[in-house]
């Protein structure tokens, strides 16, 4: 049976994973958070974390697939080009799914959360740092279960915000209030210093707030929580 290696959760990754099996081959996938891992059918193999160049070789080897779908979103650029350069090294076949809307394929890489109790299991499931687009206000009040250490929420530089933020359960030490508009590159250098891992915004459909938070976070590979309506 022939083994086919799928990367990245995206619904191009999904049907491409349905039309396989219906063919009889074996698939596998490796995604980068647990939110993804619940995307899938129940018991499909999948490994679940992001994986360097080096830790994608190491684990292709594993697999040994015949195969590999990359089905990453557009957005992740640097993992494309990582599972292209595994699969050069390891002479397997390589496919890229085809993406029929590039302009929204943001819209699949994110999970959507539309209620607080949804934003709370969110926060709670992700293990790293996490930034939080708050903007004039907390988007919540922090979960018994949250680690505020982790927690980075970035607002508008008001002295309410700021007490809103206490009041909630940030650390002041964590809070970044400062004033948009943000570049790409200052949110880049934010992840770096803060060792951000995921991220959390509000709906992101101004296109300058889309490009300025949610896919500098994208092609990095970080987990991004959208709270709003898809």
């Amino acid at each position: 049976m022939e083994r086919v290696l799928i990367f990245g959760n995206t619904k191009e990754g999904r049907d491409t994973a349905r039309m396989l099996r219906r063919r009889g081959r074996q698939v596998i996938f490796s995604v980068t958070s647990e939110y993804g891992r619940t995307q899938l059918p129940q018991g499909t193999l999948c490994h679940v974390g992001r994986l360097d160049e080096q830790a994608m070789l190491a684990y292709i080897r594993e697999v040994n697939p015949q195969r590999i779908v990359d089905a990453t979103h557009p957005y992740a650029v640097v993992a494309s080009q990582n599972i292209r350069h595994c699969c050069d090294a390891l002479n397997i076949a390589y496919e890229r799914v085809h993406f029929d809307d590039i302009e929204n394929a943001w819209r699949d890489a994110v999970e959507w959360v539309d209620s607080h109790e949804k934003l709370y299991a969110a926060v709670v499931r992700e293990q790293g740092n996490i930034l939080l687009g708050i903007g004039r206000d907390p988007i919540l009040p922090l979960p018994a279960q949250a680690d505020p250490a982790r927690l980075f929420p970035r607002i508008t530089p008001s002295a309410e915000a700021v007490t809103a933020c206490l009041a909630a359960g940030f650390f002041k030490a964590n809070i970044i209030a400062m004033d948009g508009p943000f570049s790409k590159a200052l949110t880049m250098a934010l992840f770096d210093e803060k060792h951000i891992t995921a991220v959390v915004v509000r709906d992101a459909t101004d296109k300058s707030y889309l490009h300025e938070m949610v896919v500098p976070a994208l092609e990095r590979g970080y987990h991004v929580i959208m709270y709003g309506k898809k």
